[in-house]
């Protein structure tokens, strides 16, 4: 059983329970998820089951949709509603003047990581550091938005619609928006909508497939690996290059696509996905090969 499943993860849940609810209920050996939601957000969560767990660093390449809320005058230590009151202001900024700086945010940014985050300094997650009041710094990483605009405006708070790229954090956003009003602000809500192709409309509720799906139908609602990655370029190979991939060797694409690179790239026969590698002057070099 391979593929990948759209689940809306519900607000209150992390991304692991989720999945281990999904391996015990339906006995599954491998399962994965692409881009963690926090226990506060809610959303789409693809989960890749099978030997499609091989790709899910592939999609994490992809476009990210977010609807969050900003809470104004306030600042939190986990950059949401969860946490303790660190910093607040009086300021609260108005429609225009939000609308002003928005532009300020587009493209690429460096964005610092939240401190209550997965990130790892020295081999410990930053969370576990934060919880034992340990101090540390985070340094900045380069982050993509594609668009940021404003989708209502009431008095203290502020819902936005913003799609970004991989490791962009939406309670990092937040806190910078406020901090280029002068004033301070935590992500009181946030919804992924839409993750690549995956999208809220389309999601399955983890109540659903747990009362009303059976072992031996889950298959039904999985997705096909190639659907799932439409963003990235494949190649249909002839069998004599598959044994070589399959054995993990390098094969000429050079008749193809010329002494070209390219970082990722699907190796497929007629029907399924054999390989994710990358191409280097014209070849071919498996990276994650599926036993399929």
């Amino acid at each position: 059983m391979n593929g990948w499943i759209n689940i809306y993860k519900p607000k209150g849940y992390t991304s692991t329970y989720c999945l281990n609810v999904l391996k015990s209920k339906f006995k599954l050996k491998k399962i994965g998820h692409a881009g963690t939601l926090d226990p506060l957000a809610e959303g789409v969560l693809p989960i890749a089951i099978g030997e499609a767990t091989k790709s899910i660093p592939y999609l994490a390449e992809a476009k990210k949709n977010y609807l969050f809320e900003v809470f104004w005058g306030e600042e939190t230590n986990t950059l949401d509603s969860e946490g303790v009151t660190t910093n607040v202001s009086k300021i609260i900024p108005s429609l225009k003047e939000i609308n002003k700086v928005l532009h300020l945010f587009i493209g690429q940014i460096d964005q610092v990581p939240p401190k209550f985050s997965a990130k790892k300094i020295n081999g410990k997650r930053c969370y576990d550091l934060a919880r034992n009041n340990e101090e540390f710094e985070l340094k900045p990483q380069k982050v993509t938005i594609f668009n940021l605009r404003v989708v209502s405006h009431h008095e203290n708070k502020t819902s936005f619609l913003v799609s970004c790229g991989s490791g962009t954090y939406v309670r990092s956003l937040a806190r910078d928006l406020a901090f280029a009003l002068n004033t301070f602000g935590y992500a009181s809500k946030i919804l992924r909508s839409r993750y690549s192709h995956f999208s809220k409309k389309n999601t399955l509720t983890m109540d659903f497939l747990i009362k009303n799906v059976e072992k031996e139908d889950f298959y039904k609602y999985l997705l096909d690996i190639r659907k799932v990655l439409i963003h990235i370029p494949s190649i249909k190979l002839e069998d004599e290059r598959i044994k070589l991939i399959k054995n993990g060797m390098k094969v000429s694409m050079l008749e193809e696509f010329g002494e070209v690179n390219i970082k990722s790239l699907i190796a497929q026969n007629q029907s399924q996905v054999l390989a994710f590698g990358e191409l280097k002057s014209g070849f071919f070099y498996p990276k994650r090969i599926l036993n399929i």
